[in-house]
């Protein structure tokens, strides 16, 4: 009886072991699909044509006059606006993008050939370089400085959109066309966030 027992006792336990093996299988395989979902969803909401954004579905952050970029180093003083790429002296703030000073990437576009090109001297900037955002709403000056210049081609960017991260430390991504005058490519120049100030 004892060896029957034995051998029940046995069997319940194999079947407990892959029982729960399956069950952790099964967990994990919906963590991915989860996360494939969210990838997709995120994918969605991506800019399809980075350079040429559809503003005029997107919900206005920054009016005209309400912010400004500012790098001293080429002489850019301009305003920043989330209803036209297309404005003199401007550049667009993406919406799938963060906020200045927010954790994750803030996304800022401007031209190099047209519109007053407020990027045409954009890969002239070194690491360490300063760029400035002033929100003139929030009373808040955003300074960040260059950490990544002309090592960030996306020649890819109409298959592959770029994504903002949501989170993390405070980036800015500074975007224009590559080369200049074409849209072949898209041009990122990399920023982080040091201070923060009152203005």
């Amino acid at each position: 009886m004892n060896k029957y027992k034995t051998y029940s006792v046995a069997i319940i336990a194999v079947c407990i072991v892959i029982s729960s093996g399956i069950g952790i299988i099964g967990y994990y395989e919906f963590q991915k699909m989860k996360d494939s979902q969210a990838a997709l969803e995120h994918y969605k909401t991506a800019p399809k044509n980075l350079l040429d954004p559809d503003a005029s579905s997107t919900n206005s952050v920054y009016a005209s006059n309400t912010a400004k970029l500012i790098i001293p180093k080429i002489g850019l003083n301009c305003w920043i606006r989330s209803d036209t790429v297309n404005a003199y002296n401007s550049v667009y703030h993406y919406s799938e993008s963060v906020s200045p000073g927010k954790p994750g990437e803030c996304g800022l576009l401007g031209h190099r050939t047209t519109y007053s090109g407020p990027f045409k001297k954009l890969g002239t900037l070194k690491v360490g370089d300063q760029v400035i955002i002033e929100d003139l709403i929030l009373s808040k000056k955003y300074i960040y400085k260059v950490s990544s210049n002309g090592k960030d081609i996306r020649w890819d960017y109409k298959t592959n959109p770029i994504k903002f991260a949501q989170s993390g430390e405070a980036r800015l991504m500074l975007i224009t066309c590559y080369p200049p005058g074409k849209k072949s490519a898209a041009w990122i120049t990399h920023c982080k966030l040091v201070s923060t100030e009152n203005i």
